[in-house]
């Protein structure tokens, strides 16, 4: 089936307005030869004539009267169809699917889509908090349009950190140790330690911090980082976390500390699905969420520090095109 001209539906509409050739030809800034070709274009198009002609004038034809409205009708639809189109060309509108660990979504994340959301209203942010390898999972099935990760050692540039996250020692409020303003790591050789049992991707920084320690009790391992706080909440045991996962001041019942002398830390990066090229939307919030870091570093949970970016890293961010991610290391 054919279509008409966007063009030659609006020299018709100049046209049957204007009620001459001449008038019309210089409304759409067309020569009156290739106006009066676009008009008998569209009549073979539809097989009936829709301009009575004569030397003075043209007119309607009952055909070209109803012709009229619904030509009207289409190019206001394909005005709104070209300016949706730039909405999401200028992310003035559009949907992000955004996939993110769980201490990210709890801890940073809703200032950051606050603050998006308020810069740009029309676009749809939908938050999916996963565990690390679901996480990966669902992004690799190309299920989220970007991803906030712990990267694994050998993904390259398919990753932008932006948040170097320390561990943190985690007490009871009352522990003896909770009173120094930093923990040395040998100290917590006669702790009880609770631990996320193996497996999970952040006990593998917790194995480099004590790896070297001659534990004088048998860690309690669990599956879940709540219970973990629990734990440690009734005085079972010290804990090991990243910054971002250490519950928030409000909860007075725990207290973390820094380890002194000891730089164990994850990152925390944007990733993109593989072979997508970033929507403008997605763009936008990763720029918007690093300027929002920037401006409220003060918000940061202590032992977070936020990684330096330029604008040549955002470009080969943007124009990279991973196979896949990487399996995270366990």
């Amino acid at each position: 089936m054919n279509y008409p001209n966007p063009r030659h539906l609006r020299a018709f509409i100049a046209l049957a307005e204007a009620g001459s050739f001449s008038a019309a030809a210089q409304a759409v800034h067309l020569g009156q030869p290739a106006l009066s070709q676009a008009i008998a274009g569209l009549e073979e198009m539809v097989g009936v004539r829709l301009i009575e002609r004569t030397t003075r004038s043209a007119r309607l034809t009952p055909a070209g009267e109803e012709f009229l409205v619904e030509a009207r009708r289409v190019l206001e639809a394909n005005d709104r169809l070209l300016a949706r189109g730039t909405q999401w060309a200028q992310a003035q509108r559009g949907r992000i699917e955004l996939l993110a660990i769980p201490s990210m979504a709890h801890r940073l994340l809703p200032m950051l889509v606050r603050d998006f959301t308020r810069t740009c209203p029309e676009v749809r942010v939908n938050v999916h908090d996963h565990p690390d390898p679901v996480l990966r999972q669902r992004l690799e099935r190309g299920e989220g349009d970007l991803a906030i990760v712990t990267p694994a050692h050998d993904e390259g540039r398919a990753m932008l950190p932006f948040l170097r996250d320390h561990f943190r020692v985690l007490l009871v409020a009352g522990h003896p140790l909770a009173r120094k303003p930093e923990i040395d790591v040998q100290e917590l050789a006669a702790e009880p330690l609770i631990l996320l049992r193996r497996g999970a991707l952040l006990r593998s920084y917790m194995d480099v911090a004590i790896g070297s320690l001659q534990l004088q009790h048998p860690p309690l391992e669990v599956d879940q980082i709540g219970t973990l706080v629990g734990m440690v909440e009734a005085g079972l045991g010290v804990a090991l976390l990243p910054a971002m996962g250490c519950p928030t001041p409000a909860l007075r019942s725990v207290v973390n500390r820094p380890l002194h002398q000891a730089s164990v830390h994850r990152l925390i990066a944007f990733a993109l699905p593989a072979a997508r090229e970033p929507m403008p939307a997605v763009q936008a919030f990763i720029r918007d969420a690093l300027n929002s870091l920037a401006v409220h570093r003060d918000r940061l949970p202590e032992g977070c520090d936020l990684l330096p970016i330029s604008a040549s890293d955002l470009r080969d961010f943007f124009g990279a095109r991973p196979s896949a991610l990487a399996a995270p290391q366990t």
